[in-house]
C-alpha cells in the first residue's frame, strides 16, 4: 500500500515540476542572501580540524574546519620541502594555528578565475597566513586513519602522480605541461573523481558481491556504504556527491521495487543536494556532472544502439557550453579522443592504480600504461587544426542550444549535433560584429598592460605585457598575462595584429616571451634606442619563431586609423626611451605615456598639439619622475589612468602627481582593478573591474 502510494507520487509530473520551482526559489534566496564569517580580521589565533592538505613548490595550503571552514597558507622557507609538513601534520588531526586573516581578491580582468567567490562558494570568507602550526590533539578518527594509510601509502609509488589524482581525487603531483595537453584533447574529466569512476567502483562491488552469493538487497547495502566511504577519501568532491546520492537513490529504487525513471530519480538527486547546498549550482565539477549524467540518460536509448560513439558525441555535446564558457576553447576532436581515452583509462589505467596500491609488484604494469597514455596525449595535442578559440556565449544562446538539444534533435540526432555544434562555432564571428572600439587598461599588478581594439574585430593590439618577478628559489613561476591570455579567448580572439613594448623594463614586457609562446602574435614593435638583455631575449624567440619585430618606428597605419609613435628622440636611460603613443578613436583622443619622465613630457610640449586629451595613461606608475604640473596643465586629461600594484613597494603613485591629475577623473588599477573604455557611437563610456 504505501508503496503503491509512493509510485503514484513519483509518477506525476507535477510532483516534479513543484519539486523544481521550490528549489529554484531556495537557490534563488540562498544566493541573494550575504553570508557573514564568524571570524574578525582581526582573530590570529584558528583551532580546527585538518581536513585537507595540498603541496605545492613554495608553500602548504591546509584546510582547517573549526568555527567554519578556513584556508591556511604556510610559506616554506628557502631550501624547504613540504613533504615534512604534510609527514607531521595528518588529516584528522585538532591544529591550532597563528596567523593573519586576509580577504581574497575577486578577479580584476573580466571573465577570468574569481578565487574570492570560489572561497565563498565553498563556505570560506578569509585566507590565513600562517606563522606556526600546532597539534593540540593527536587522536584521528577511524576513517582519517583510513584516508592518511592509503595517501601514506600512495606517496611510496613512483607513480605516485596518477595514483594520487585518481584514487584520492588530488591533481595537484600531475605535471603541469602535460595536464594541460589533456585539456587541449578534451579529457580533463577523466582525471577528476567523478560519476564515471563511482559507476566504476560500484559496478565492480557488485559483481564481486554477486560471486560471493549475497542476497541483491545486501548488495547494494553494502556497495552503497562503500562508496559513501570511497567518497569520504576523495573528498567529497561535488561530482562525487552527485554520483553517490543517484546511486543511493536508484539502489533504493531497486531494493523497494519502485516504480521510476531513472531521470526522475536524477531531478530528486540534484534538487535534494542543492537544498542541502545551493552553493554546488556554482562548482563546474557539479555542473558538468549533472548536465552530462541528464543528457546520457536522457539519450540512453540512442547510446543503446551506438553505445561508443553515442555516449562520447552526448556527453560532449551537453557539456560544450560548459567547455566553452569556462575555458573559451573547444576541441572538436575530443569526442574522437574520448573514444580512445575513456576505455583505456577507466578500463586499465584507474583499475590498474587500485590493483598496484594492493599489490605493488603490479607497478610496471601502471608504469606501463601510464608511458603509454602520455605518448599518445601528446602526439594528439599535436593534431590542433581543429582546436580553436570560442568567445563566451550569452546567456540566451545557451539557453536555446540547450533547448535544440533536448527538444528538436529526437528524430535526426546526429545530423542535428553537427548543426548545433555550427551552432555554437558561429559565435565566433560575434567579435566581427561588433562597431565599437575599446581600450582596455589591464591590472597586471605593479605594470603595465593596455588593450586596443579596433571596430569589427579588424586589429587587437596589445600594449606592454606587464610582468611580476618572483622572489626565493621556492618561488612558483607566476605568469600575470594568463589572465591576458584568458580574457582574450573569452573574446574570441586568438592572435594580436601588433604587440608594442613601450621599452625594455620587466614590468612592461616580462610577459612578452609568455604571450608569444601561448598566443599567435604578428609583429612586436620596439622602442628607440639600444636593445637590453630582455628585449634580446625576446628577439631571439621572435626570430626563432618567425614573428616579425621592428624599432623606432614614426606611426602604426590601422584599416581606419593610426597609431602615433611621439617620442622619437633617443635619451640616456630606458624608461625616458619609453614610447609614447596617441591616437583618436572615434572622436576621442588617447595619449600612452609608457615610463617616459619630466624631459620627454617638455619635449613633447615643445613639438606636439596634445590639448584636450580624453584618456592619459599616466607616465612611469604614477611617480613624481613624471607627470610635472605644466604637462598635465596642457595636455587636460578627462581621465587619468595609473597602472599601479597594490601596497607597492615604491609607493606609487606619488601624492604630488595626485595633486597635478585633480582636475580629472583618477582611476587606478590597484583601486578598480581593470579599467574598460568603450566607444559606442562616439560616446565614451568607462566600465571597471574591481578586486
Amino acid at each position: 500500500m504505501i508503496r503503491k502510494r509512493v509510485n503514484s507520487v513519483l509518477a506525476n509530473r507535477w510532483f516534479y515540476v513543484a519539486m523544481i520551482l521550490f528549489t529554484g526559489v531556495h537557490v534563488w534566496i540562498h544566493f541573494h542572501s550575504e553570508k557573514q564569517s564568524i571570524y574578525d580580521i582581526e582573530d590570529d589565533i584558528f583551532i580546527g580540524e585538518l581536513t585537507n592538505i595540498v603541496l605545492s613548490d613554495n608553500k602548504v595550503a591546509y584546510t582547517i574546519d573549526g568555527k567554519e571552514k578556513l584556508l591556511c597558507n604556510y610559506y616554506l622557507k628557502e631550501g624547504e620541502t613540504g613533504e615534512p609538513y604534510r609527514e607531521k601534520f595528518k588529516l584528522g588531526k585538532k591544529v591550532k594555528m597563528e596567523g593573519t586573516l586576509k580577504e581574497p581578491s575577486a578577479n580584476t580582468v573580466p571573465n577570468t578565475f574569481n578565487y574570492k567567490e570560489y572561497l565563498y562558494n565553498h563556505g570560506m570568507f578569509y585566507t590565513c597566513t600562517v606563522k606556526e602550526i600546532e597539534i593540540l590533539e593527536n587522536k584521528i578518527s577511524f576513517f582519517y586513519k583510513i584516508k592518511n594509510f592509503v595517501i601514506d601509502r600512495v606517496m611510496t609509488f613512483d607513480e605516485r602522480d596518477y595514483m594520487f589524482t585518481l584514487l584520492i581525487g588530488d591533481k595537484s603531483l600531475l605535471n603541469e605541461e602535460t595536464f594541460e595537453e589533456y585539456r587541449k584533447n578534451g579529457v580533463t574529466h577523466l582525471f577528476a573523481i567523478s560519476g564515471m569512476h563511482i559507476g566504476l567502483f560500484a559496478g565492480v562491488s557488485l559483481k564481486l558481491l554477486e560471486k560471493l552469493r549475497l542476497k541483491k538487497n545486501k548488495r547494494y547495502i553494502l556497495t552503497v556504504s562503500l562508496i559513501w566511504l570511497y567518497a569520504f577519501l576523495v573528498g567529497f568532491s561535488p561530482s562525487v556527491l552527485r554520483a553517490c546520492v543517484l546511486f543511493t537513490l536508484l539502489s533504493i529504487v531497486k531494493i523497494f521495487r519502485l516504480e521510476v525513471r531513472t531521470l526522475n530519480v536524477l531531478l530528486l538527486a540534484g534538487c535534494g543536494l542543492l537544498w542541502y547546498n545551493p552553493f554546488l549550482l556554482s562548482d563546474i565539477g557539479f555542473i558538468y556532472s549533472f548536465v552530462t549524467t541528464f543528457g546520457l540518460v536522457y539519450y540512453a536509448n540512442l547510446i543503446s544502439k551506438h553505445k561508443i560513439m553515442g555516449t562520447s558525441l552526448v556527453a560532449t555535446l551537453f557539456s560544450m557550453p560548459i567547455t566553452v564558457n569556462h575555458f573559451f576553447k573547444l576541441n572538436l576532436l575530443s569526442p574522437f579522443f574520448n573514444i580512445l581515452f575513456v576505455p583505456f583509462v577507466s578500463l586499465i589505467v584507474y583499475p590498474l592504480c587500485i590493483l598496484t596500491f594492493l599489490f605493488r609488484f603490479l607497478s610496471p604494469f601502471l608504469r606501463m600504461s601510464i608511458f603509454f597514455l602520455e605518448a599518445v596525449n601528446r602526439v594528439l595535442a599535436s593534431i590542433d587544426f581543429l582546436y580553436m578559440v570560442v568567445p563566451k556565449m550569452h546567456l540566451v544562446m545557451i539557453v536555446l542550444y540547450y533547448g535544440i538539444l533536448l527538444f528538436g534533435l529526437k528524430k535526426r540526432f546526429y545530423r542535428g549535433a553537427l548543426l548545433l555544434i555550427v551552432f555554437v562555432l558561429m559565435n565566433k564571428i560575434k567579435p566581427f560584429l561588433d562597431g565599437n572600439y575599446y581600450v582596455e587598461f589591464l591590472d597586471v599588478g605593479q605594470g603595465d598592460s593596455a588593450l586596443i581594439r579596433t571596430s569589427h574585430g579588424k586589429e587587437v593590439i596589445l600594449v606592454d605585457t606587464g610582468g611580476v618577478k618572483s622572489f626565493g628559489t621556492n618561488s612558483s613561476p607566476y605568469h600575470v598575462s594568463e589572465k591576458t591570455v584568458v580574457y582574450l579567448n573569452s573574446l574570441g580572439i586568438d592572435k594580436v595584429d601588433a604587440m608594442i613594448l613601450t621599452h625594455g623594463d620587466y614590468d612592461h614586457m616580462g610577459e612578452a616571451l609568455y604571450l608569444v609562446e601561448n598566443i599567435k602574435v604578428e609583429q612586436v614593435l620596439l622602442n628607440c634606442g639600444e636593445h637590453d638583455e630582455l628585449e634580446q631575449e625576446l628577439i631571439k624567440v621572435l626570430d626563432k619563431k618567425g614573428i616579425d619585430y621592428t624599432s623606432c618606428i614614426k606611426e602604426l597605419t590601422l584599416a581606419r586609423d593610426t597609431l602615433y609613435f611621439l617620442n622619437e628622440k633617443e635619451y640616456e636611460n630606458e624608461n625616458d626611451n619609453s614610447s609614447v603613443l596617441y591616437t583618436e578613436l572615434d572622436q576621442h583622443k588617447f595619449l600612452i605615456m609608457g615610463d617616459a619622465g619630466v624631459r620627454v613630457e617638455k619635449d613633447l610640449l615643445e613639438k606636439r598639439e596634445l590639448q584636450g586629451i580624453d584618456v592619459l595613461k599616466v607616465g612611469h606608475h604614477g611617480s613624481k619622475t613624471s607627470s610635472s604640473k605644466d604637462f598635465i596643465d596642457t595636455v587636460k586629461p578627462k581621465y587619468s589612468i595609473i597602472s599601479v600594484g597594490k601596497n607597492n613597494r615604491y609607493r606609487h603613485p606619488n601624492q604630488e602627481v595626485l595633486v597635478n591629475l585633480e582636475d580629472s577623473k583618477i582611476v587606478r588599477t590597484d583601486q578598480e582593478g581593470s579599467i574598460m573604455f568603450q566607444m559606442k557611437n562616439s560616446e565614451l563610456q568607462v566600465e571597471t573591474c574591481p578586486p
